[in-house]
């Protein structure tokens, strides 16, 4: 689809090109019916930039980029409607419930079509091969990160918490280099705590995993892996990215070798000796 290249070439574009592939994106159903002149004269870019923008997003020009936002448009007018439809009180046979559900499903069908299975390899690699890793979170994005971070550190050595609770976790980095790894989580477009941290991370040299709720988020441009996982809800729908963790755990633990088994037996005896079950 048409958002979907922009958004997966986004980390690579020049300011120019951001500032088309923003306009499109906030104004899609207007600039379905422009021609490259308009759009070059709203967003203050040439219109050979805007005829360049479709042939960098693999496009033969920009009658084709043209038809494939019109094409994209028409599937979000039809997303749109039936959730208008979902979201109709007096529609007696579908409860809140379903309509959380519907929108649940939703993101974890584009979640799982953007992420091809290359990622998870690529990502597993890096964490079997890291000397240490730095998990990343703050505000909601603390969840998913501490969820990782426990579960993980199940299975490979040294998988720490880096939040700013106590404003140590850039401390933490300053020993840190290209033997290891930070995974960080962000669902804010602006540049937040865990973007400080990744860019610190990146300057030390250490490889960088971004679960962002897509290719704008601004973590994603610090990526060397970027899992953009689809998060629409009222709020922040944390499902995918829980889909994203599992997936990473269970593809971990199917390549598991003795060292890693002998971990989980000796945190199960420590669960037995020291967790208390009232």
């Amino acid at each position: 689809m048409f958002t979907e290249k922009m958004e997966k070439k986004y980390h690579t574009m020049s300011i120019g090109q951001r500032k088309i592939a923003d306009f499109i994106k906030d104004n899609l159903a207007d600039t379905v019916y422009m021609n490259a002149k308009e759009i070059s004269d709203k967003v203050g870019i040439s219109e050979s930039g805007v005829v360049r923008f479709a042939t960098f997003l693999g496009y033969k020009g920009f009658k084709e980029m043209q038809k494939g936002m019109q094409e994209e448009f028409k599937i979000k007018q039809s997303i749109f409607d039936r959730f208008e439809e979902a979201l109709n009180l007096e529609d007696e046979n579908m409860t809140d419930t379903m309509r959380v559900y519907n929108l649940t499903l939703k993101n974890l069908n584009d979640t799982v079509r953007n992420i091809p299975d290359e990622t998870y390899e690529k990502a597993i690699e890096m964490i079997n091969s890291a000397r240490r890793i730095g998990v990343i979170g703050t505000r909601v994005a603390v969840a998913p990160a501490l969820t990782l971070q426990v579960l993980l550190n199940q299975l490979v050595e040294d998988v720490e918490l880096l939040t700013p609770n106590f404003d140590t976790s850039f401390d933490t980095l300053q020993t840190w280099g290209e033997e290891d790894l930070l995974i960080g989580f962000s669902f804010m477009k602006a540049k937040n705590f865990s973007y400080d941290m990744l860019s610190f991370g990146k300057e030390k040299g250490c490889k960088i995993i971004s679960i962002c709720d897509n290719y704008r988020n601004s973590i994603a441009d610090l990526g060397d892996i970027v899992f953009p996982v689809s998060s629409e809800s009222a709020f922040v729908s944390f499902v995918p990215t829980m889909l994203v963790i599992d997936t990473l755990l269970f593809k971990i633990s199917r390549e598991a070798g003795s060292d890693k088994k002998a971990r989980l037996k000796e945190f199960d005896s420590i669960i037995k000796r020291f967790v208390r079950h009232n």
